[in-house]
């Protein structure tokens, strides 16, 4: 079915449904409208109405993860408006506030927790999202109650627990064009009154994307999970929720990114006409010899015991997490020849954590949670980079290198936040958490096999920094009525430091030094519709200071890691979630963004940036650009999502629906530098389903559509790697996602 088709059908049956309505509202008495006090959230490590809880929090459910064909965590920038893609790595951002290196030391700003556990500096390969029963992403510094990296926000995921009421068997799959294929499935087993064990398992292939000329492959990203949950309650007063997961990509064929732009006549332009690539701003192609094949594998255990002491209760959570990646292939350098086919990081990190809480009931002068954390974190990885990458530069030698790191994080840290009941409508909020961080790392480099010369350095890099912290929180909350909140928020928040393990040489500093944001927030959130529909506003400013970014230098060919002295975002949210009538469904939101780096960080120039665009010589080899004032990477300024659905009743048992969600994203800068060229244009991505389904939602069968009007969009646009080195002074390249072309599929569900 095509594009325009499935859009003549998807409006045709929106038409029907609600030309159906009056006549069947007449036969059918309406059931209640479901309230939005049903939607529960965890956002203060217990679980509250998302009235109530003075954050702003995006609330997506399994259900409408499901409808949009959300399978990873960064899909879910299409449903949360303050999320987004922060660069090529699978780093996220909220507010614009997001940054990954590729130090083994560091970790993004954004923290991703699963029924508990911190993912910590594995959240770049979080496991896929099957049987959810809600995400939460928490917007700005949350780290007095989710520790030490969560100085943008946190993405806070709850998987479905398993019931003893009943058995059940729940079935999903996705078959699209691209070859995109989802498979779900759960089963809930009762084994006592008091006990239940739940598995569930996905496989996924995303739809393809970037095409291999050279050899016809394309590059494919294959996913398969496996999740057991089993819950015990051996009284009243205890419960046991033990936990483990197994996820693994294998990410191989086609790409890993694909030219847009390059400079005519030269060498690296000649190369890519020569096996028929079209270079130009929707490039998909690409041309390599040396193909690309990575396995990773992330897997854990978590054990939560929660026992109730009279009106406390005294949780414990230990984790035990573990990521693997491997490489067969990884070739980097855009040509059928070997400039730089070589290119692999497989990396081992193993995790063990400790979380002790004492909660206070709620309703009382005071209602509190306290806490002791501690983390450990081994990691033990390689960089091999080896090619002729000189050749055409009159050195026709294999050059590169090979680095070996291992690094060791600890934390250990005591927290605590409570609300004080002032009188039954005001209440002051008060949070504190002081920890302390040691994180050292060390990188021996050799010679690759072969090799003549390194491309990088390979002197010896140590360091080792130790920092005590203290972050808080303090705010007001005031009920003008009983369906209005009034809050306001100031936050010292923390991201630990880390060792610049790769590039810790030469004019790149050793020690990267902590991030601290001073986030403040003041917003309102309402019940409309006699409570079917919950409404937030919220007004963000937050400075930080130290922000941790890295950059790609071309005239080096590294990524440089280090510390923008000053960052400020600021600016407006809103949130609308909720269910307005008995057969609609909305959850949408908007933000505006202003988000710049402060003045004094400089940055190697963008790739053809002039004089009059701010680059600065201060020697034949190196030239910068003050980014003071240049919006943020990564950060749009207007960002949109929404989502709905609309079902009716077409007989006695079934009934059918139409869903539709839509995502635009203003002009997203991807340069700290001044690079008009590195940037993606503003867009709008539109999505829809229909179908039918049995009303005890059993049985279903659908059409739906992933980016219906086809609008190209790429997730990053970067310098291209080694293409000075091929004579090309102006070159781009892109990384295009699963929404980067349309998608129409259909998806088939059952429940037993």
């Amino acid at each position: 079915m095509s594009g325009k088709a499935f859009l003549i059908t998807l409006a045709s049956g929106a038409s029907l449904a609600t030309l159906a309505a009056p006549a069947l509202a007449q036969v059918t008495p309406p059931a209640p409208v479901a309230q939005v006090d049903e939607i529960v959230v965890t956002a203060n490590k217990r679980e509250e109405r998302l009235q109530d809880v003075p954050i702003s929090v995006s609330v997506v459910s399994g259900d409408q993860l499901t409808k949009q064909n959300i399978n990873e965590v960064t899909d879910l920038t299409r449903s949360v408006p303050s999320l987004n893609s922060a660069g090529p790595f699978g780093a996220l951002s909220i507010r614009g506030v997001g940054s990954i290196s590729f130090a083994r030391s560091a970790e993004g700003s954004v923290g991703i927790v699963v029924d508990g556990v911190a993912l910590a500096n594995t959240s770049t390969n979080p496991p896929q999202l099957f049987d959810v029963a809600r995400v939460e992403v928490l917007e700005g510094p949350q780290g007095t109650l989710f520790g030490r990296n969560t100085s943008a926000g946190v993405v806070n995921i709850t998987t479905v627990a398993p019931d003893p009421t009943g058995f059940a068997a729940i079935a999903h799959a996705d078959v699209g064009e691209r070859r995109n294929v989802v498979g779900r499935g759960v089963v809930n087993i009762p084994l006592a009154g008091n006990a239940a064990l739940r598995v569930a398992g996905s496989v996924s292939q995303a739809p393809r994307t970037q095409q291999n000329l050279h050899d016809g492959s394309w590059y494919e990203n294959q996913g398969q999970s496996l999740r057991g949950r089993l819950l015990w309650e051996p009284s009243r007063t205890v419960s046991v929720n033990l936990i483990a997961d197994y996820t693994q990509f294998d990410k191989k064929g086609g790409v890993p990114w694909s030219v847009y732009m390059s400079t005519p006549g030269s060498l690296l332009s000649q190369r890519l006409a020569a096996c028929g690539v079209t270079v130009g701003p929707k490039n998909q192609d690409g041309c390599i010899d040396g193909g690309q094949d990575q396995t990773s594998r992330t897997y854990g255990f978590s054990g939560q015991a929660d026992a109730r002491l009279g009106d406390l209760t005294l949780t414990s959570i230990s984790a035990y997490r573990e990521f693997k990646s491997s490489f067969r292939a990884s070739d980097v350098d855009s040509v059928p020849v070997n400039r730089l086919n070589v290119n692999e990081s497989p990396t081992n990190i193993k995790n063990f954590s400790q979380e002790l809480r004492l909660t206070s009931p709620m309703g009382g002068r005071v209602d509190y949670v306290l806490g002791l954390y501690y983390f450990n974190s081994d990691l033990d990885g390689t960089n091999t980079q080896r090619g002729q990458i000189l050749a055409d530069l009159g050195v026709p030698f294999f050059v590169g290198q090979v680095q070996t790191t291992t690094s060791s994080t600890k934390s250990y840290a005591a927290f605590g936040n409570a609300t004080i009941h002032v009188q039954p409508s005001f209440r002051l909020l008060v949070g504190a958490r002081y920890g302390r961080e040691d994180v050292s790392a060390l990188t021996t480099g050799k010679l690759a096999a072969g090799a003549v010369a390194p491309i990088l350095s390979i002197a010896t890099i140590r360091g080792d920094v130790k920092d005590d912290y203290f972050s808080y929180r303090l705010g007001a909350q005031y009920d003008l009525s009983s369906d209005v909140m009034l809050y306001g928020t100031y936050t010292k928040g923390y991201k630990g430091p880390s060792v610049n393990d790769q590039t810790g040489v030469g004019l790149a500093p050793v020690i990267v030094r902590p991030e601290i944001p001073h986030a403040s927030e003041i917003g309102l959130k309402t019940n409309l519709l006699d409570g079917r529909l919950t409404a937030s506003l919220a007004g963000f400013h937050n400075k930080i200071t130290n922000f941790q970014a890295q950059f790609f230098d071309p005239t080096a060919s590294a990524f440089i890691f280090g510390n923008a002295s000053k960052l400020v975002t600021k600016g407006v949210s809103a949130n609308l979630i909720g269910r307005p009538t008995r057969k609609l469904i909305l959850n949408a939101g908007v933000v505006y963004n202003d988000a710049r780096y402060g003045a004094g960080y400089r940055v190697s120039c963008a790739q053809g940036q002039t004089a009059a665009q701010g680059c600065m010589t201060l020697s034949p080899t190196v030239s910068v650009d003050d980014a003071g004032g240049n919006r943020l990477v990564g950060a749009p300024k207007w960002k949109l999502t929404g989502f709905g659905e609309y079902s009716h009743d077409f007989s006695g048992e079934l009934e059918g629906f139409v869903q539709a969600d839509v995502t635009y994203t203003s002009r997203i800068n991807f340069d700290a530098a001044y690079s008009p060229q590195n940037s993606n244009a503003a867009a709008t991505i539109v999505g829809g389903r229909i179908g039918v389904r049995t009303q005890d939602q059993r049985l279903g069968i659908s059409i739906f559509a992933r980016n219906l009007l086809d609008t190209y969009r790429p997730v990053v646009r970067f310098a291209t790697p080694t293409a000075r080195q091929q004579r090309d002074p102006l070159s781009f390249s892109q990384i295009s996602g699963p929404e980067s072309r349309r998608t129409i599929g259909v998806s088939l569900d059952a429940k037993f």
